[in-house]
Parts: structure tokens; C-alpha cells; sequence
């Protein structure tokens, strides 16, 4: 076979130039091909597809460009109470509708994530969700139920979402429709479940040896209480005069007053965060 003329030779490198063009555009888009994650309520367990942080800094989460700092710190005022109160461990989602898949889903699945319900006792499971989903000009509200609030019924819960709802019309104001939804969330759970008390253990109390060592050994008892009764008023009485300073050589002096070598304020404190209690099993949802 005799030597390819040049023209053949030029095609031959351009076929090949164009072959392998072709492969160094297509073969990272197969590679790095990830599928994206599903909508909330289209997931499945352990996670549903979703990633919150399991604490909250509220019980309120998505409100940010929703709803003002203030009404959410009021809406965690209520639900504070309520999961003191042990009736109902609470959070509210927000959530644009494109974000969303099945609504009621969505609910149940955030309520499992959150882990909300208490887990042992007699309030066991009382974890509760309502979902906010936010349309272009109004808002659908959802609920899902923890298994330990059989009390709270469909016609009930569904009243509070068309309260929300309604709130919500006349000036698309998310601060007046979750004000509206705690109000008469927090009338309804505490019309079906009152306050858990949890009772204080009883102090044992120690019976006192009778006979004369008892008497021996409770009137010692009284004269060392005396004696540091005596003791306690001698030291405040020179305190008193100046004659009795508790704050060793070059130390420093806490305040103007008072008892000095105790810091007369509390340094700053890490806020307080909100989240389940390690439940999460849930049952009805709308």
C-alpha cells in the first residue's frame, strides 16, 4: 500500500484532534453528574434529604425574609412554656413552595429529622410540626402529630391552619400569621393537656436516737450551732467597722458594696438552643 498523500494525512489529524475533543467535554459532565436533593417530603429515612442543624437558635426555622426577629422571639416565648409545661414539644417551618414536594410529608419527615417528643414518660412522643409553605400570593399551612398527642383533633388543628392562613390575607404579614398560629395553637393544646408536674421527691428524714445519748448528741448538736451563730454575727459585726477585709493582698475588689470578693454581675451567657428531645415518632399529618 503506497504512502497517503497529504490531504488524507490532514484528515486523519483533524479526526483525531476532533475525537478527543470530544471525549475531554463530555467525560467530566458523566463524572461529576450528582443528583440533586429531593424536595422536603419527597425524601426518604434516616435524614428524608434534609440537613438542619438538630439545635435551633428558635423553634421558628426558615423565618429569615419571612417574619421579623421579634415575633419569632415571641412565638418562642409560647412554645418555651409549652414544652416546659411538657404538653408539646413545637417547631414551625418555612418553607418557598418550590422548595417543597408532598406538603403533608414534608411535615411528618421534619418532625422525624428534629427528633421532637419526649422520649420516656408520661408525655412520650409529644412532638408536634406545623409547615408554612409560602405561595406567590398566600400561604398553606400543614401540621404533623407526634403519637403522644391523641387528644389534638383533625377539626381543631385545621381551624389553626385556616386562622394562620386568614391572617395572613389581608396584608401578607408572616408576623401576624404565626402571632395567629400560636395563639390558637397554644388554646387548643392546653384546652386537651394541662401542665405535667412533676413532683418533688419526699426528704427522708432521719429518726433521732431516744434515751440519753440521744439527748447528749442533740444538745451538742445545738451547742455547735451556737457557737457558729455566735460566730457568723461576730464576723459581720467586724465587717461592719472595716476591721475584716476578705480580699487577700493584691487582689482585686469586686464592685463598690457588698461582700467584696464576689463579682457583683454575671459575665455573658451562650443562647439558649432549641431542638427535640430524641423522639421524633409521629403519626397524623394534613
Amino acid at each position: 500500500m503506497g504512502p497517503s498523500s497529504p490531504w488524507q494525512a490532514g484528515l486523519l489529524n483533524v479526526a483525531i484532534v476532533t475525537a478527543f475533543g470530544l471525549s475531554v467535554y463530555f467525560t467530566p459532565v458523566h463524572a461529576g453528574t450528582t443528583s440533586a436533593a429531593p424536595l422536603c417530603g419527597n425524601g426518604s429515612a434516616p435524614d428524608y434529604g434534609l440537613t438542619y442543624d438538630l439545635q435551633q437558635l428558635h423553634w421558628t426555622v426558615g423565618w429569615e425574609g419571612y417574619a421579623s426577629k421579634q415575633t419569632v422571639s415571641e412565638v418562642d416565648i409560647v412554645l418555651d412554656q409549652l414544652d416546659a409545661d411538657s404538653i408539646a414539644q413545637t417547631m414551625i417551618l418555612i418553607k418557598p413552595q418550590d422548595e417543597v414536594g408532598i406538603r403533608p410529608n414534608c411535615a411528618v419527615h421534619f418532625l422525624r429529622y428534629m427528633q421532637l417528643g419526649l422520649p420516656t414518660g408520661e408525655r412520650k412522643d409529644n412532638g408536634f410540626v406545623f409547615l408554612i409553605v409560602v405561595e406567590s400570593d398566600s400561604i398553606d399551612v400543614h401540621y404533623a402529630v407526634g403519637l403522644g398527642l391523641p387528644a389534638l383533633t383533625a377539626y381543631e388543628l385545621t381551624n389553626i391552619n385556616r386562622a394562620a392562613e386568614n391572617a395572613y390575607k389581608p396584608t401578607h404579614s408572616m408576623d401576624q400569621a404565626l402571632l395567629a398560629l400560636v395563639d390558637e395553637y397554644d388554646k387548643v393544646a392546653r384546652s386537651n393537656y394541662a401542665p405535667l408536674i412533676s413532683l418533688a421527691p419526699t426528704p427522708e428524714t432521719t429518726a433521732l436516737p431516744s434515751g440519753p445519748l440521744g439527748i447528749s448528741a442533740i444538745c451538742g448538736q445545738l451547742c455547735l450551732g451556737s457557737l457558729l451563730l455566735f460566730f457568723i454575727i461576730w464576723a459581720f459585726s467586724q465587717m461592719g467597722r472595716g476591721g475584716m477585709n476578705f480580699n487577700p493582698p493584691g487582689s482585686r475588689s469586686w464592685g463598690g458594696g457588698g461582700f467584696r470578693g464576689f463579682p457583683s454581675g454575671r459575665g455573658g451567657s451562650s443562647p439558649r438552643m432549641r431542638g427535640g428531645s430524641g423522639s421524633g415518632r409521629s403519626g397524623r399529618t394534613n
